[in-house]
């Protein structure tokens, strides 16, 4: 832009700026501001075609337009039907993907011989299994939906606390090849548990059953807000998949009581548990119930360091996240 350009448009942008001021009511403006030969001329209009308002600055050789949009309407489209439909979208697939959340249940074994947590063939570790508790909270999900929110693929992240008590009062025991139970007759043991904290991964198929159409129009948008949102009231869910679990904490603890002081002892050997896991996951529920079993397709211990005992835990989901 030459000298005489630049003095041009210092000199125009005061008009331009109390041109463009706009009454109460709100009504867009559109200003050409023109240098010629003839001098210095103006023209106000009533806004242009797309409804925002405008500066035209005319010079010699080119012409310098500036474009200004309300706030929370900027250029991004944040305040455009498209936007809102976006989110819409976004909310929808949240509601209806069920993973992330507090989930608690009860975790057990299968031995070889098919008993749940105890029998001749789970050796040396019986557990008592209403005392296996299990806890996860899911904190993280992603769903590609297959061209609707009734069904989709997941996938995620969460923390999880395995619990296997024993029911025996035992010591554990073990070496680089094998893990065994060696019985004690004092103390008494209150807790006798083996832990392990880990971080957990579904990939897991959904379907649900509840129509949740999504708004199109304008008019609709406003039904739609005006019910709040969807809602998964009356929805039928169903999942199966896989669940993969590394485990970075093991812990051994037991408690008891002696000379009329209590007493804790804790190991954080690994005392040859698998540090992973992958479990097949089954859920389904109403509403925003949810229900779960995973059974593992990988043993409990490390191989021929003890009977072959295949992990198992069912449970519900305590509190949504969505």
């Amino acid at each position: 832009m030459d000298l005489k350009n630049l003095l041009a448009l210092a000199l125009l942008m005061p008009f331009a700026a109390n041109a463009q001021t706009t009454d109460s009511t709100d009504k867009r403006t559109s200003v050409s501001l023109g240098l010629d030969k003839d001098g210095m001329h103006t023209r106000v209009g009533d806004g242009d075609d797309d409804g925002i308002d405008t500066i035209r600055l005319e010079l010699k050789h080119r012409i310098i337009r500036i474009i200004s949009t309300r706030r929370g309407a900027d250029s991004t489209g944040a305040d455009t039907l498209e936007h809102r439909l976006r989110k819409a979208r976004r909310e929808r697939r949240n509601m209806f993907t069920y993973w992330s959340g507090i989930e608690a249940g009860f975790n057990s074994f299968i031995a070889p011989d098919g008993r749940i947590g105890d029998g001749p063939q789970a050796g040396p570790f019986l557990l008592n299994n209403p005392r296996g508790r299990w806890v996860a909270v899911n904190f993280l999900e992603q769903k590609y939906e297959f061209g609707s929110h009734h069904a989709g693929l997941f996938w995620g992240l969460g923390l999880e606390a395995t619990n296997y008590h024993l029911s025996e009062n035992v010591t554990l025991a073990h070496n680089s090849d094998s893990t065994w139970a060696v019985p004690v007759e004092d103390p008494q043991f209150t807790k006798n548990k083996l832990r392990q904290l880990g971080v957990r991964l579904p990939l897991m198929f959904e379907f649900n059953t509840k129509r949740a159409p999504l708004p199109s129009t304008a008019e609709e948008w406003a039904k739609y807000h005006e019910k709040k949102g969807f809602s998964r009231k009356g929805n039928f869910h169903i999942g199966l998949g896989v669940v993969g679990s590394w485990y970075f904490d093991t812990m051994y603890k037991q408690k008891y009581r002696a000379d009329g002081e209590f007493h804790k002892v804790r190991d954080k050997d690994r005392y040859n548990l698998l540090p992973y896991r992958v479990a097949a996951r089954v859920q389904l529920g109403v509403g925003a119930w949810n229900l779960f079993a995973e059974y593992g397709l990988t043993p409990l211990f490390e191989e021929g360091t003890a009977p072959a005992l295949t992990p198992v835990t069912v449970g519900l989901t305590l509190i949504g996240f969505n």
